[in-house]
């Protein structure tokens, strides 16, 4: 053996065994409280104060439903509000357009106050239409149904309530005159009367504008005086729907100094009221024409 030779070391058979052995034991053992560990940490996050609940299919569908038959309740109402305060809006604008529009044509005409000038009593509704469109920005002018691409405004409207008059059955009116054509859709028709005062005989009506009959079915006759010189129906929405008094049509008075609101109920005066004292509130009904 060469001198300075050091003979390797060999660990004995048993004492290399026993420590493999150790080594599986500390590995199982972490093992195990690793597992436990995690067993722990699984329970105690899904323990009641920390556990997140989850909905159910069913429950989903349950809250969709009842949100729906919320909306459908309550969508229709919304929409109709919309509705009608954008229509209370255009007829607060439209009507001060027109009175605005007959104060120019008094200060054209020199006649300050005096509105016998532009609505005179001797002209057609369609000459006093063309007099007063001028006053109007792009206004276009209807002289009667049969003109081209008139026809189209000579329709149907609907009272503000079921209206008899003194028949039996529900009545429609289609405003008959001149139109006017306002370059934002809003239509004017307008009604030259052959004279600023007249007496007339009528029936007596109740608030919808109704002849009221006596016990043996009757009207009840009445005297009328009538001090407007022309009238003018005002469609804020033109052609659109629902073309109704009370709701997007109303009748305006022009007597031989103002310019004012119509009274008559089934002409939409209600509504006129309400819309220009700050009330707002529309006031029409629907109702089938014929119907008794």
């Amino acid at each position: 053996m060469p001198e300075g030779f050091v003979e390797p070391f060999t660990p004995h058979p048993s004492r290399f065994t026993r420590r493999k052995a150790d080594i599986r034991i500390i590995r199982d053992v972490g093992k195990a409280r690793f597992s436990d560990t995690l067993r722990a940490g699984f329970a105690f996050a899904h323990s009641a104060p920390f556990r997140k609940s989850a909905f159910t299919l069913a429950e989903v569908l349950i809250t969709l439903g009842i949100i729906g038959v919320v909306a459908a309740m309550t969508l229709p109402a919304l929409v109709n509000n919309y509705k009608e305060k954008e229509l209370a809006t255009q007829v607060k604008k439209t009507f001060s357009n027109i009175q605005n529009a007959a104060l120019l044509a008094q200060k054209d005409l020199g006649a300050v106050g005096d509105n016998t000038f532009l609505f005179d009593v001797t002209n057609t509704h369609a000459e006093t239409a063309k007099n007063f469109a001028k006053y109007f920005n792009g206004a276009k002018v209807c002289e009667n149904k049969s003109q081209k691409g008139c026809s189209q405004y000579y329709y149907k409207v609907k009272y503000a309530t079921a209206y008899k008059g003194s028949g039996d059955s529900n009545k429609t009116y289609t405003p008959d005159g001149a139109k006017i054509i306002l370059n934002d859709g809003s239509v004017l028709t307008i009604q030259q009367k052959t004279s600023c005062s007249r007496t007339n005989t009528g029936c007596k009506q109740d608030s919808s504008g109704n002849c009221i009959k006596d016990e043996n079915g009757d009207t009840i006759s009445v005297t009328e005086i009538h001090s407007d010189c022309a009238t003018i129906f005002m469609d804020v929405n033109g052609l659109k729907r629902p073309n109704q008094f009370g709701a997007d049509i109303y009748e305006i008075q022009v007597t031989t100094n103002k310019v004012k609101p119509g009274t008559w109920s089934a002409y939409g005066g209600t509504s006129f009221k309400n819309i220009l004292t700050g009330n707002g509130k529309l006031q029409y009904e629907n109702y089938t024409e014929g119907e008794k």
